[in-house]
């Protein structure tokens, strides 16, 4: 596949990945002005990040990472009936070991709560909430886990459009069911479970039809000894602490930020998800793509290709999270305060989140890293390096929490997961240049400095602008709304001449991808 291609396959997924970042936001909004910041948001927040974790640990996360190069390996060495049939007993393994982990969810989720939010105890209610909420989101595990099967069998494929939008359904079903039974129960964050549970179900019932159309039969089979199962399962396991490790330090800093003021879990939660929205878009589309293309050029031991690869994913990470991290700081207030200062979400809330975002975003560029220099271990069936960088850094977090939350709150825990991203990207970069030789580091670093000088004139103009047009002595939120978004577009321009000015070669491939889109969305 060609550069030309991975981006245009990036494309595919960033088109359905904005669609499902719009929807994303409508649900965090949702969320926001029916739940709060406050008693239910913060249970809910720990129910679900306790399931998300465990989708990253054994399903979405280590599981594709594992299954996407054993597969695609398989598929250069096998017929196709035994392809599907790998397919197939990889489907109802998976399904068997999912469904033990749900079991085992409902019944401990006492424990794992108290584990996961020991400092809910002192809140008369709130553990018992977050015990119901999480048995409720038990099951989703399973369903996600499938769903996550499905989508790697069909990236390795070349499929990429119907995976990439099954978040949408996700997001959707939260919406329907938070907005439509919320008043039913007394605790609102029931009805917004059950709409997690849906849309569960329904991402992996979507892709089934694409895969009987691909030629899988699903004949049930059970097999822990079929050598490309065993094979994946040998590369899950150290996986798991591998891809895992960015959920357990959020759930981590949930965790320590339970013994906070109420409400700074849910600072932390929406601060994650906005940038989430800046990955989203593009990085994690991009991330998606390269996996299996990294696995290709792996299979044939075309090194060259593969570290070329990795350093034209980079430079293009680079060239979207260096901007992103200014604009986010520059503009973090505003910005909250235009998604979420609605309904129970108070302006005490907006600052408070405001403030942890300012802390993520340093580690934006680093976050975004991680996800496109891991998969190039990956490919190379290597998840003992991710593991141990992810160890490294998970420490690393563990102690700058501790450090931190004293006198930064829920900053500071923001601030020690961004220097851990970065520890953990730089020694993957190191490890992997040391092993299998120069990754044109220099020529990243020049692009770096271009971008980064690039990004401070566009901050500055962001800020210049926000104060102009008076955003903070606006009233309404269509006319700060409006504020923000000339803020934005002022900054996005001023980037964009910048960055052709400089000579910025990122630029080029950014004005391919626009014309690919402008063609794609035309088509």
């Amino acid at each position: 596949m060609s550069k030309k291609r991975i981006v245009k396959s990036a494309l595919t997924v960033s088109l359905m990945t904005a669609v499902s970042r719009v929807f994303g936001y409508v649900r965090d909004a949702t969320l926001a002005a029916v739940l709060g910041a406050g008693f239910s948001m913060d249970a809910f927040t720990v129910a679900f990040r306790i399931a998300n974790l465990l989708r990253r640990l054994v399903a979405e996360g280590s599981m594709t990472a594992a299954f996407v190069p054993v597969f695609t390996r398989y598929k250069t060495e096998h017929s196709e009936e035994d392809l599907w049939d790998f397919a197939n007993k990889m489907f109802y393994t998976l399904s068997a070991v999912l469904v033990v982990i749900t079991i085992a969810g409902i019944i401990f989720s006492p424990l794992i709560v108290k584990i996961m939010a020991p400092g809910f105890t002192d809140i008369e209610g709130k553990v018992a909430l977050t015990v119901l909420l999480n048995r409720i989101l038990a099951p989703y595990i399973l369903f996600i886990g499938l769903a996550a099967l499905a989508m790697a069998i069909l990236n390795s494929l070349g499929h990429f459009g119907i995976p990439s939008f099954t978040p949408v359904l996700l997001n959707i079903s939260i919406i329907v069911c938070t907005l439509l039974f919320a008043p039913f129960f007394k605790q609102p964050a029931v009805a917004t479970a059950i709409g997690a549970l849906i849309g569960g179900a329904l991402q992996v019932g979507i892709q089934i039809p694409l895969l009987l159309k691909k030629g899988m039969t699903f004949r049930f089979g059970i097999s822990f000894t079929h050598p490309a199962v065993r094979k994946v399962g040998q590369l899950i396991v150290p996986g798991i602490f591998g891809i895992g490790v960015t959920q357990i330090q959020l759930l981590f800093g949930s965790l320590i930020a339970s013994f906070l003021a109420q409400g700074a879990v849910s600072s932390l939660y929406y601060s994650d998800r906005v940038m989430e929205l800046v990955l989203g878009v593009f990085v994690i589309s991009l991330s998606i793509v390269i996996l299996p293309e990294m696995s290709k050029r792996a299979s044939v031991n075309d090194m060259n290709g593969l570290k070329d690869l990795l350093s034209f994913s980079l430079r293009m990470v680079s060239f979207e999270t260096i901007p992103a991290a200014v604009g986010l700081i520059v503009l973090r207030v505003p910005i909250i305060k235009v998604l979420f200062q609605h309904g129970k979400f108070t302006a005490a809330d907006t600052e408070s989140t405001a403030f942890a975002l300012l802390f993520f975003s340093v580690g934006l560029f680093f976050f975004a890293g991680i996800k496109v220099v891991a998969p190039a271990f990956y490919s190379l069936h290597d998840m003992k390096t991710p593991v141990k960088a992810a160890w490294i850094s998970l420490v690393i977090n563990v102690i700058l929490s501790l450090i931190l939350m004293k006198p930064l709150r829920q900053g500071g825990i923001a601030l020690a997961m961004s220097a851990a991203a970065a520890v953990n990207m730089l020694h993957l970069l190191y490890v992997f240049r040391k092993r299998h030789g120069r990754l044109e580091l220099k020529s990243i670093a020049v692009s770096i400095l271009k971008i980064t000088a690039a990004a401070l004139i566009m901050g500055a103009v962001s800020a210049l602008v926000i104060t102009l047009t008076r955003f903070h002595d606006r009233a309404g939120i269509a006319a700060q709304a409006l504020s923000l978004l000339a803020a934005i577009l002022a900054g996005v321009g001023t980037f964009g001449v910048c960055s052709h000015l400089f000579g910025c070669g990122e630029m080029k491939e950014i004005m391919k991808f626009r014309s690919l889109m402008k063609k794609t969305v035309e088509g």
